[in-house]
């Protein structure tokens, strides 16, 4: 069995098994969980290593026929763009599952879920029909909903934890409703553009053939960034991130935000921007100012919040913003990395849910509340610190990459053909980055000074060793990942390369053809876009690079 088809089908069975395990053995599940999600990670792993930069686009590629007659088939195969998302998947969800309060007899467990939620995302990483992409989103967005509804740990209690839950279902489901129809779109596009046979395909490389029309593309764009923005709240106007992270379970919260919220990001690499490149491109430097907004009004929130579980989401928010910038950049670099923020991300964020996790199980709903945290429990402060600091590519771990190279490319913008205003973006994502860090640690730091009073050590005792390991394990990830992410970069360049050169190509076809009335196929206007770039910089009035 290929290993792309294994890497889906390992979690799905250890779900199953785990499944028939008696409620009375909540130790056994989780053991079982976490060894399957450790076969999972070798699986992917040799996935990763086994990445040839020298072969085809996609590798290690499975193909069966699953809906004939719809055209609908079994396809995966590993694209060289989203090796760091998949190790991101593989090494954080057996982690996160460690996470949170023993779970008791007879009370549902939340590793099936989590199970079945990593085996849905390794899917949309791997898919090459959008038909199981889509079908695996939907898998994801609703058993993470179940997740988040379980048996959480905050001071809200069970209707607050159920109408959180019950608000983020109100956001994420017609989002990825939308995404369906997105998909439903570029399927209808292809029988139309193929001569209108009646044989449909929804293959990703074969719609990708397929030029859409001005208003087709722009309707496409944005139902994916509907799905987009209701599972990363760019804007605060939702509000379902803050309730879910005062209330929510621990493991639940750490995938969302670790894991749930970078595959958003994801999304919009593998299916906005190559699939509709002429909305993509116009709509790019718009959206890099609203990533930037929600940037800084999490930056600022970070100053003003006390509570732990509102911390972590607005934490999430800011550090989502910024990896969504890097996709937009458009360039090789700015996606190169991307591959390091999210891995900071991922391991960032599970470290702080595990240490705000861990105080609101202490009944502590405000770090005012706090005062000598670090003479009562001096490693849950270590803990919360690193995670500030790997968040904020502090040298030496992962993230520190992906943010200075992010803003270099910014800073040369001579390449560039969607961002309007690189430096201007480039001057501001560190400036947010830095302020809410900054924020984030003055609260700590407040916690943790001062004498305690005796009533704290009652109540505030030591993180308990289970979870401190898991800490450890997590910094120590994101010290191993850093010497690791340069491999992994020189590994994924080329295939990073050759998106960017089709992305522009796609770009400059879809210009030609923005006037058709109906949906073409690519080879009719080839032959206009013999130099891209410059096709679509005289379009757009955007000088030549040596003009800059």
């Amino acid at each position: 069995m290929s290993p792309t088809t294994l890497a889906v089908l390992v979690p799905l069975a250890a779900a199953v098994v785990v499944a028939t395990v008696p409620r009375s053995e909540p130790g056994v599940v989780r053991g079982l969980g976490l060894l399957a999600c450790l076969i999972e990670l070798a699986v992917i792993a040799t996935l990763v290593l086994g990445w040839d930069p020298e072969g085809a686009a996609v590798q290690a590629r499975v193909v069966q026929p699953w809906l004939a007659s719809f055209g609908v088939a079994w396809s995966l195969g590993l694209d060289g763009t989203l090796l760091a998302p998949l190790v991101l998947v593989g090494a954080v969800v057996p982690l996160a599952m460690l996470l949170g309060q023993r779970p008791r007899p007879g009370e549902p467990s939340p590793v099936i879920g989590m199970l079945v939620v990593q085996a849905a995302w390794v899917a949309v990483l791997l898919a090459r029909d959008l038909v199981v992409l889509a079908t695996s989103w939907e898998i994801a967005t609703v058993t993470l909903v179940v997740l988040l509804g379980e048996r959480g740990d905050g001071k809200l209690g069970v209707p607050g934890r159920t109408a959180a839950a019950r608000r983020y279902a109100a956001h994420v489901l017609p989002g990825a409703a939308a995404l369906v129809a997105a998909v439903a779109l570029l399927g209808v596009a292809h029988s139309h553009a193929s001569g209108g046979s009646g044989t449909w395909s929804w293959d990703i490389d074969a719609v990708a053939q397929v030029v859409l029309p001005a208003k087709l593309q722009t309707l496409g764009f944005v139902l994916v960034m509907i799905s987009v923005a209701t599972t990363l709240p760019l804007l605060p106007l939702q509000g379902w991130l803050g309730p879910l992270g005062a209330c929510g379970p621990t493991p639940a919260l750490a995938l969302l935000t670790g894991v749930g919220m970078p595959m958003a990001v994801v999304l919009v690499q593998r299916v906005a921007m190559p699939l509709f490149p002429l909305a993509a491109g116009e709509w790019a430097d718009p959206l890099a100012a609203i990533a930037m907004l929600g940037a800084g009004y999490a930056a600022l929130a970070c100053w003003a919040e006390r509570e732990p579980g509102r911390m972590l989401g607005h934490a999430a928010l800011l550090h989502s913003s910024l990896a969504l910038l890097a996709v937009l950049v458009g360039t090789t670099a700015g996606r190169l990395a991307l591959g390091p923020i999210l891995l900071a991300q991922g391991v960032g964020l599970t470290l702080l849910a595990l240490v705000f996790g861990w105080l609101r199980r202490r009944s502590v709903g405000n770090l005012g509340e706090l005062a000598g945290w670090a003479a009562v429990a001096p490693r849950s402060l270590a803990l919360a610190m690193a995670g500030v600091l790997i968040l904020a590519g502090l040298p030496g771990t992962v993230g520190s990459f992906g943010q200075l190279d992010l803003a270099i490319t910014l800073l040369d913008g001579e390449s560039q053909l969607e961002l309007l205003h690189p430096r201007t973006w480039a001057l501001l994502a560190p400036a947010l980055l830095g302020l809410g860090t900054l924020g984030l640690l003055r609260s700590l730091w407040h916690a943790a000074r001062g004498r305690p009073r005796p009533v704290l050590r009652e109540r505030l005792s030591e993180i308990d060793g289970r979870e401190q390991i898991v800490g450890v394990v997590l910094v120590g990830l994101a010290l191993a990942l850093s010497l690791a992410v340069g491999s992994l970069t020189r590994t994924s360049q080329a295939a990073h390369q050759r998106a960017v050169d089709d992305f522009h190509l796609a770009r400059c076809l879809a210009i030609e053809a923005r006037e058709q009335p109906r949906p073409r196929m690519r080879a009719e206007f080839v032959s206009l876009c013999l130099d891209p770039a410059a096709r679509i910089r005289q379009v757009y009035g955007l000088p030549a690079p040596e003009a800059r």
